[in-house]
């Protein structure tokens, strides 16, 4: 049923759905950008034809999957300001996060969320959930690049996120997940620390996904004594949000070298700086009295918004 759906909605044979999905794992294109915290990130591009039946399936399947409130990434209305804003006021500060998120939630996973919520899928035989499996993963697991991968990422971790807020709520623990970053905070002194094991044995329990595994050494507390980040953001002593003195020096440093960025520096830049702006409109003044309006205007301007659609 799903097969001929996209083949009609798509206006392809069924056929070639198959013989693509099948051999999915070989329409990627693998390359690496560098980490704003060092090191490099392993991209897997999915090709024009494969990221169109991908697309598909986010706008007429995946995007019918539930979505647990305290997920703030990859859903409308959600943002990296409204995580940061439900930990504004807190006095203390938790990061946690995932080891190699997206390549540990495997297909296996997918096929048992499958199999656990029915109603989403009825009508689909075993060539369905198949072709689905295959046409989402490379490999067997979630990829970076695929445009299906952080939505079904949400989905398959709400059990994970439904699990965690339960537990923390118990404690006065407020919880977000953005991503594969977890943030807790509190105000009482000790409670992050106490609920630490807690997190651990959640997370190593999971029936889906059964493959995450926190990496403890990216563990931080934080308090309202220091500097409290989520997600790149500064919690002033305020109870406010703020972008902070780093994210601005990162954007003027990146526009003084914009010649040598590559398209995905630039697709980065433009990001933040919309980013930025959003939380500080003044800022993008001070922008152009220092680089002038031209070269600030190419800046904001993402190299992936040129690319024209070509058929399959």
């Amino acid at each position: 049923m799903m097969l001929e759906q996209m083949a009609n909605g798509i206006g392809i044979p069924v056929v070639f759905i198959e013989n693509l999905a099948n051999a999915a794992s070989y329409e990627y294109k693998t390359y690496t950008i560098r980490k704003r915290s060092g090191g490099l990130r392993t991209i897997h591009h999915p090709s024009r034809r494969l990221k169109a039946l991908q697309r598909w399936l986010l706008a007429n399947v995946i995007q019918n999957f539930p979505v647990h409130l305290a997920a703030t990434a990859y859903a409308p209305g959600r943002s990296i300001f409204k995580n940061a804003s439900v930990h504004a006021t807190s006095r203390y500060l938790l990061r946690m996060d995932f080891t190699d998120f997206f390549p540990s939630i495997t297909q296996n996973d997918v096929r048992s969320y499958v199999n656990t919520n029915t109603r989403f899928f009825e009508g689909w035989n075993s060539t369905d959930v198949n072709a689905f499996c295959n046409l989402i993963s490379r490999n067997g697991v979630l990829t970076i690049g695929a445009p299906t991968s952080p939505a079904i990422s949400n989905a398959l971790c709400y059990d994970l996120d439904a699990r965690l807020e339960l537990f923390c709520s118990k404690s006065g623990v407020t919880y977000t997940r953005y991503a594969d970053d977890l943030f807790f905070s509190a105000d009482r002194s000790g409670t992050l620390r106490q609920i630490e094991e807690g997190v651990l044995r959640i997370v190593s329990e999971l029936e889906i996904p059964r493959c995450l595994v926190i990496n403890r050494a990216k563990t931080r507390h934080s308090s309202k004594r220091g500097t409290r980040r989520v997600t790149g953001i500064v919690l002033g002593s305020d109870g406010k949000p703020h972008i902070g003195r780093t994210l601005k020096r990162k954007i003027r440093a990146s526009i003084h070298q914009f010649a040598a960025l590559d398209d995905a520096g630039k697709d980065s830049l433009a990001g933040l700086i919309a980013f930025a702006v959003g939380f500080d409109p003044d800022f993008l003044n001070s922008l152009i009295k220092k680089y002038g309006l031209a070269a600030v205007r190419i800046a904001m301007k993402k190299p992936s918004a040129k690319t024209g659609g070509k058929p399959l």
